[in-house]
């Protein structure tokens, strides 16, 4: 294989079609040609050939044949991750033109933060909602590590996340956008039965946290690391958790049912999880910030102007 850059791409440009990107994406899924042609129902011989077609177009080896099966090369990674993202676009693209038929503008697929505001949830639906025509839509809650990601496998168009700067310097069409919507300040959340022995002390006492039954979010949040904060800064082991949730319902009925129970949550979800009185937001302030949340989408979205629109609208009602 020793075409040139132009040869190469006139041969994708010429040749290469959506099946080539499926036939590629089975054989880094299963690693056997003789199960990719079970799949397909198909022949060995003729995926064999098919894949051979393939690294032509490209003038690279995509897989090396080992005892254990096929493995990426570095070109077949970069290949397989591209035609991922094209298998995703397209069917996102059958998807919207039913849409488009049924009378719709499209579709905009959000990813939202467990602990978002309502504020900003309710600004988003009601832009969203009030567009004509009218603009399907689909919403997925997550952690902003996950959303992130959805975000680069473009399963997501936006997402309403704490902002990331490991992904601030990506290059060329992997570039993340991130504008500022609002601050979070974190609260000590305790069930109602032990509000009162807490709030006699000015300050947080650590001894008496590290005997509550806590409630943790999941791991890698901004969250669970201000917890451990809380402890390795007074020099005590961090407890283990009685449960671990990030759903607000979850934590509400954990709370009701835990005497003991203790969280930290942004003040304002710490407001809506103690309506109805079965635990208390503590008065004492914590010596820590949480990364603020923002609105995230990559630079070269198809939906860039329809995510403008949405960035507006908030912002205006956050003013």
């Amino acid at each position: 294989m020793s075409h040139s850059m132009p040869e190469v791409e006139r041969a994708i440009d010429a040749r290469l079609k959506l099946r080539h990107y499926r036939l590629v994406v089975a054989l880094d899924r299963y690693r056997s040609i003789t199960r990719v042609a079970e799949i397909l129902g198909s022949s060995q011989p003729t995926v064999t050939r098919a894949l051979a077609d393939i690294e032509e177009i490209f003038n690279a080896v995509l897989f090396d044949r080992t005892g254990r099966g096929l493995e990426p090369t570095a070109a077949g990674r970069v290949v397989i991750a591209r035609a991922a993202y094209a298998i995703a676009e397209n069917d996102e693209l059958l998807i919207e033109l039913d849409g488009v038929r049924a009378g719709r503008q499209g579709r905009l697929r959000v990813g939202v933060l467990p602990y978002a505001s309502t504020r900003v949830l309710d600004s988003t639906w009601s832009y969203l909602f009030s567009l004509r025509p009218k603009i399907a839509t689909v919403s997925m809650e997550d952690v902003t590590g996950n959303l992130f990601a959805a975000l680069r496998a473009r399963t997501l168009d936006c997402a309403i996340c704490r902002f990331s700067q490991n992904d601030q310097g990506a290059p060329g069409d992997e570039a993340m956008e991130q504008v500022l919507l609002y601050q979070q300040q974190p609260r000590l959340v305790v069930a109602q039965p032990s509000a009162a022995l807490l709030k006699r002390f000015p300050e947080v006492d650590i001894a008496k946290l590290s005997e509550m039954d806590w409630i943790f979010p999941p791991a890698d949040t901004p969250i669970r690391g201000m917890i451990d904060a809380i402890f390795s800064a007074a020099g005590r082991r961090v407890p283990v958790p009685t449960l671990e949730a990030y759903a607000v319902r979850t934590i509400a009925s954990a709370l009701r049912n835990l005497p003991r129970g203790i969280t930290v949550l942004p003040d304002d979800i710490a407001q809506a999880v103690c309506v109805g009185g079965a635990a208390e937001v503590l008065e004492q302030a914590l010596p820590w910030s949480l990364p603020p949340v923002g609105l995230a989408w990559l630079r070269n979205s198809p939906k860039v102007d329809l995510i403008d629109g949405l960035r507006r609208a908030i912002l205006a009602r956050e003013v």
